[in-house]
Parts: C-alpha cells; sequence; structure tokens
C-alpha cells in the first residue's frame, strides 16, 4: 500500500523531471540556433544523440540514487538541491564522454557546457516548487482513508509516516484503540474500540487499515485481519520487532523461508573477505620486506644500551571467532617486568625510555604485519586483547565478544576516533566496543582505507592518547 504509493510519487517525479529535461534542451536549442548570433548548430552535428546521452545519464543517475528525499522538498531549497545535484556528476561526464568519443570539432561547445548548469537551475525550480504540486494533483482522485488501529503510545513511532499519508493520497479517519480518547492527539478521533472494529468499519467504509504494532495476543491480529479483509480493506502492519529488540535488523528472504538477522556483516560475503585480504597482502608484504628490516636493527641496537632483552614482546590474544593466537610486538618494557597481565599506564615505569618513544608512535606494533601477513590478524580490525581479560570485558558490556567476527586489526575505527591506550573505566571499554561492533556491521573496503590513512597521519601527529 504505502510502499507501492510512495514508488509511484517518486516514477512520477522521474517522469515529470524527464519531460522538464526534454522541453529546456530543445528549448534552449532553438535559441542558440536562431537568436545567439554567431553560433551555428545545424549541420553535421547531431545534438539528437546528444540529448539521448544526457536523458541515459539521468536516468541512469536515477536508478543510482535515493529519492525518498522527494516527499520532503516543501521543506527547503536545500533538499531540493540535494535531490537535483545528484545528477549532475553522472550529467558531467556523460557530457566529457560524448565530446571524447564524437570528435565532433563542429559541435558547440558553448551550448555543451552551457546546458548542464541551465538544467540543473531549471530543474532545481520545478522540483521546489512544482513537484509535489503535480504529484499531489496525480493522487487527487485517487484519495483513499485510513483506520488506525492500536495504541496512542505508537503514533510517536510512525508520526514522520503519518505526515506524509497526505502526500500518499490518505486520509485519516481517526483510530480504533482501547485507550482513552483524551490520550490522542487533538487531530485524531477515538471511533471505537478493537472489539466492535466490525462496526467502526462498517459506519466509516474506510478503505484502509494501518495497525500500528503487534498486540500482545496474536490471535486479535488474525481477526483484525478477517475482519478488514470481509470489508475490502487493505491492510497495513507495522513492524514493531525492530523496536522490542532495540536494534535495526536486518532482512532477507532465502528460498522459500523469510529470515531475520540481529546484525548486518558484510565480511560474510565472500568477495569482500578476499578484497579485504588482497589490501592486508598487498600492504604488509611491502612493510615486511622493506620497512621493518631496518626498523628491527634499530630497535635491537637501542635495546643493547637501554633494556638488553629479547627484540619482540609475544603474548596470546584472543583472535578471529574469539580463538587464541600468539601476538607479536616490539618489546618496550624492561625484560624482567614484560610477562605481566597488568595493562600500560601513562609513564608506567615498566617501559624504558626507547620504548615509550616507540608506543607512542605506534612503532611497536609493526612487528604485527607478521601477523596480517600470515591471517591472524587483519590492518584493520578491533584490538586483540589479552585472553585473560575476555571474561572481565564480557560481564561490562555483553556484546564485546561479537568483536571476534571478524579478524582482529593493527588499527581500528576506535583507534582513529581516540579510544586508545588502558582501558581505565567502564566507559573506555564501552566506547571502544561500539566501534568495533559498528565496524563489524558497517565494513567495507573504503572504510579500511580511510581508517588506515587516518592511523597513518597519527604516526606523525600522535594523539594525547597515545603513550
Amino acid at each position: 500500500m504505502f510502499q507501492h504509493r510512495e514508488l509511484g510519487l517518486i516514477q512520477g517525479y522521474q517522469l515529470g523531471a524527464t519531460i522538464v529535461l526534454t522541453i529546456v534542451f530543445w528549448t534552449y536549442y532553438f535559441i542558440m540556433e536562431y537568436f545567439v548570433p554567431g553560433v551555428t548548430l545545424t549541420g553535421a552535428t547531431n545534438y539528437m544523440e546528444f540529448y539521448l546521452a544526457i536523458t541515459l545519464a539521468f536516468q541512469i543517475s536515477f536508478l543510482l540514487t535515493k529519492h525518498t528525499d522527494i516527499l520532503s522538498v516543501s521543506s527547503g531549497v536545500v533538499e531540493s538541491h540535494r535531490l537535483v545535484w545528484a545528477h549532475v556528476p553522472a550529467t558531467l561526464a556523460i557530457t566529457c564522454i560524448f565530446l571524447i568519443l564524437t570528435k565532433d570539432s563542429a559541435i558547440s561547445r558553448m551550448f555543451l557546457f552551457t546546458i548542464v548548469p541551465l538544467l540543473y537551475v531549471v530543474l532545481l525550480i520545478f522540483t521546489r516548487f512544482f513537484a509535489l504540486d503535480i504529484l499531489r494533483f496525480m493522487l487527487h482522485h485517487q484519495r483513499q482513508t485510513l483506520l488506525l488501529v492500536g495504541q496512542p503510545c505508537e503514533l510517536e513511532n510512525v508520526r514522520s509516516l503519518l505526515e506524509k499519508s497526505r502526500l500518499f493520497g490518505f486520509e485519516i479517519v481517526g483510530m480504533v484503540t482501547d485507550a482513552p480518547a483524551e490520550e490522542l492527539p487533538p487531530s485524531i478521533r477515538k471511533l471505537g474500540t478493537p472489539d466492535n472494529l466490525e462496526a467502526v468499519l462498517a459506519e466509516q467504509k474506510a478503505g484502509n487499515i494501518f495497525i500500528l504494532g503487534s498486540p500482545r495476543d496474536r490471535r486479535m491480529l488474525g481477526g483484525w485481519m478477517r475482519v478488514a479483509e470481509a470489508h475490502g480493506c487493505r491492510v497495513s502492519l507495522v513492524n514493531d520487532l525492530d523496536r522490542f529488540l532495540q536494534r535495526r535488523l536486518s532482512y532477507f528472504r532465502c528460498d522459500d523461508v523469510d529470515l531475520i538477522e540481529l546484525r548486518e556483516e558484510p565480511l560474510q560475503n565472500i568477495v569482500n573477505r578476499v578484497y579485504k585480504r588482497i589490501f592486508d597482502f598487498a600492504v604488509s608484504l611491502p612493510v615486511v620486506c622493506f620497512v621493518l628490516p631496518p626498523l628491527m636493527l634499530v630497535v635491537w641496537i637501542v635495546q643493547r644500551f637501554q633494556s638488553p632483552g629479547p627484540l619482540f614482546f609475544q603474548q596470546v590474544r584472543s583472535g578471529l571467532d574469539n580463538q587464541p593466537f600468539t601476538i607479536l610486538k616490539f618489546r618496550t618494557m624492561y625484560a624482567d617486568q614484560c610477562d605481566s597481565a597488568e595493562q600500560a599506564r601513562v609513564r608506567d615505569v615498566r617501559v624504558y625510555p626507547f620504548g615509550r618513544f616507540l608506543r607512542q608512535y605506534s612503532l611497536d606494533e609493526f612487528p604485527q604485519f607478521f601477523n596480517v601477513l600470515t591471517g591472524q590478524m587483519s590492518l584493520v580490525g578491533p584490538r586483540p586483547h589479552m585472553t585473560q581479560h575476555d571474561k572481565i570485558l564480557t560481564e561490562v558490556m555483553s556484546t564485546y565478544p561479537l568483536r571476534g567476527f571478524v579478524k582482529p586489526g593493527i588499527t581500528g575505527l576506535a583507534q582513529i576516533r581516540g579510544y586508545r591506550g588502558e582501558t581505565a573505566t567502564r566507559e573506555d571499554i564501552v566506547h571502544r566496543v561500539e566501534c568495533d561492533i559498528e565496524y563489524v556491521e558497517t565494513w567495507s573496503f573504503f572504510l579500511d582505507v580511510r581508517i588506515v590513512w587516518r592511523t597513518a597521519l597519527q604516526v606523525f601527529f600522535p594523539p594525547k592518547s597515545a603513550y
């Protein structure tokens, strides 16, 4: 019901904008040809091909752009600009490609490079001042009545949708609810209770029913649907499972089964995992071959003077699927004080002077490129913690183990946001875990690139939390 009405409005806008584009293009062509001195457009050049190219670019960009903003353009010029501007890059690209492919010296550059800004201005005016009025006119003879069923407390959750209902062509006639009429907003009348829904439908002749969430007794829902359909009503049901579970769910269909997943995991896509692994390998191999050898030599020499002992510090951490693995770091503490499970602190006396420098500029993490190369870690991911801390951190935040859905990383979303160093308070843990889970749910190749870039900047300009 709402889905196809919204789709119809969007497609109606697309059709209207295409008509405007056509009128502007050929009107401008006519003006340039007959009224602008020194400009001749007729001849060997086929402007019909250019028109078709621009129109095709507009349609493709429209398909690739989310256009629900058309429902809110009446609120200001900014929204209209965003909607129209989404098509400008594609149109400019097509213009340049057209010039390159045609190699037509007879075509007017003045026409080509002025038609795009002209189209932008005219489409902006059309979108801001005329589009919604035209769409409302298209729905004028298709208006239908809408009856709400549920509790007043549910209205706030669908407020934005109800505000758009008139644009969709619906007229709210009232609400059927067990709650007192005083709890309803002034604009919505109470027409009865769910027990006498059939009588209300017979009296109001409502064409559509909007059920605000599932009732506690699911059998009531089936009864409402049967009564509504027996009176020729369309039924829409608000899915309140997201709100009940207090998280955004992922819905999809596999074969004939409708599935709901609690979290998005882009890295469950095997192709995404291949992209991530290629990126890890492409960065870590040069570092291991060309950066680590001289760095290892420098660290080893300084250690001989300040803190003799092993070059590397090895420790068991939690990795992919929370399985243990051995992480490598340059040793930054005195050899007889680096076996403790205690986290490093600001001005920690266990850290020798050059070790403090290594930690401040994150150089102590460079041996982990070996872990990345062997597949135990990734360049980007949640920072691995000591296995003996996992239980403690899970007690603080129950979603902590979900970090194990992806490989641990040398750097991560939490680190570029400043959440690094000691986790001394509950807030420190919560912020880091929230960032890590956000990374799991929103991973993209470009997110990894951005995190690596910002981490590289932090090596040269370390944040205050680095010590």
